[in-house]
């Protein structure tokens, strides 16, 4: 009797769980998929998660090729850029140049700087251009020097601040004449009386006395004037006008043999 009652308890439960799948029209496969999900998603965790490293690793490579390729092109860009200011700045100079290449007696040519002298005493330049002994070297802003040794392709150029170079200078519209010299990192004016001591910041000119220098160039810029104690002329120091330093291309002027057709 007891197994008779079991017998039906089970063929009411088994009829139960048949009228709710039939009322939620689910099939069984279902249930069994929806009770063994949590030990599928177990099971299927460490392929996701191999995948999802491929993918990281993937898109890190990706990153680090577009991270180099765009500090790349970054400079390239800043390469033109500073390229493009160094043309800029160069043509500046060369339009500044061909202002003062009017001087008649003259043929002018324009020479890039290939390099510098280190010594203070002498500051020489390496030009690029051939040309010849004593012929004069001016940039945009004044006199330079002149050419004092020329080689296969470049020439050597002697500055103004060089204590072997004198230039015959004035100052325009008045009688002054005098002589300037280079001291390695100034110029020294001789010859010019007390009394005609020109004023601080007056700018001199070359008078083109002697010939070699042409005439009405900018050469220097009185600093100093010092009245000497029992002397007739007054000690008087100045800076060039002209700024070679920084300047990349200069003007060669050769003068022109009158007796030549």
């Amino acid at each position: 009797m007891p197994h008779r009652h079991v017998l039906w308890r089970i063929v009411l439960a088994l009829l139960i769980f048949i009228a709710i799948l039939s009322l939620q029209r689910m099939p069984i496969g279902q249930y069994l998929t929806l009770g063994l999900s949590p030990l599928i998603s177990t099971l299927h965790a460490p392929a996701r998660w191999w995948h999802a490293s491929e993918l990281w690793l993937q898109n890190r490579d990706k990153l680090q090729t577009e991270l180099v390729a765009t500090r790349d092109m970054l400079e390239q860009q800043t390469a033109l850029i500073q390229q493009g200011k160094s043309l800029a700045a160069e043509n500046i100079q060369l339009r500044n140049l061909l202002k003062i290449t009017n001087i008649r007696g003259y043929t002018w040519r324009a020479a890039q700087v290939l390099g510098r002298s280190p010594d203070k005493k002498s500051q020489r330049l390496i030009l690029q251009v051939q040309g010849s002994p004593d012929d004069v070297v001016v940039s945009s802003s004044g006199l330079v020097g002149l050419i004092d040794k020329s080689l296969a392709k470049s020439a050597v150029v002697r500055t103004i601040l060089d204590a072997s170079l004198a230039v015959p200078v004035t100052i325009p519209g008045s009688p002054l004449a005098a002589l300037i010299r280079g001291q390695g990192d100034h110029l020294l004016v001789d010859f010019i009386p007390l009394d005609q001591a020109p004023a601080v910041g007056s700018i001199l000119q070359t008078s083109g006395a002697g010939g070699v220098f042409p005439p009405g160039i900018s050469v220097a810029r009185i600093t100093h004037v010092e009245a000497l104690q029992g002397r007739v002329f007054a000690r008087i120091e100045a800076k060039p006008t002209a700024h070679w330093q920084r300047d990349n291309w200069l003007a060669i002027a050769s003068h022109i043999d009158p007796s030549t057709p």
